[in-house]
């Protein structure tokens, strides 16, 4: 059977452009889901993995669907190897395990170290980014969510009271279902910290 893992990152981002593609390539029964893939502790790839039999052919739009480091690509390659199933990449010709070739084995080593060193530089680069902004003044953190007259507003007033009435960070974020980061801004432009 032929199986697609599509992944983005974030909710806000669709997964149209995957899905028409594997759909195209001939997958039939597919997994999805919206989270970060700095870790393979996904819920839907962890099922792929599991429900995995042999002769199956997992197929993704391009590698960083599946991860973006050497380490977790060859760890997922060689569970979906240990399953008896293949692995191919519609954005990456040379990801195809579904024939016994060295030459993909190495290329796969080689493209995976190439893709982990570009997400470790483009990193690198926003630091390097948010400091100079930092230093001009124009970097001024995510943009706070929680803000007055906002549909949040209600929220930021609770914080506020609960952080003025003694009660824990951590009662407020996890009562709230605000981010530690999130109740700290606020407590910022309150001047409370």
């Amino acid at each position: 059977m032929i199986k697609a893992y599509i992944r983005v990152s974030s909710e806000s981002q669709n997964t149209v452009r995957q899905k028409k593609a594997l759909k195209a390539a001939g997958c039939e029964v597919f997994y999805e889901e919206k989270v970060s893939g700095k870790n393979t502790e996904r819920p839907e790839l962890q099922r792929l993995l599991a429900e995995l039999e042999e002769g199956d052919i997992v197929i993704v739009h391009e590698i960083s669907r599946l991860s973006r480091s050497v380490k977790d690509l060859i760890d997922i390659v060689d569970r979906i190897k240990e399953r008896g199933a293949c692995l191919k990449s519609l954005g990456e010709s040379w990801l195809d395990t579904t024939s016994d070739n060295p030459m993909n084995e190495f290329l796969l080593n080689i493209f995976g170290s190439l893709a982990q060193l570009e997400r470790g530089l483009t990193l690198k680069r926003q630091r390097e980014g948010i400091e100079i902004a930092k230093k001009e003044g124009k970097f001024k953190g995510r943009k706070l969510e929680v803000v007055e007259g906002g549909k949040k507003a209600e929220k930021a007033a609770q914080a506020i009271d609960w952080y003025k009435e003694g009660k824990s960070v951590r009662y407020i974020t996890k009562t709230l279902s605000i981010g530690t980061g999130t109740l700290y801004r606020l407590l910022e432009r309150e001047g409370l910290k």
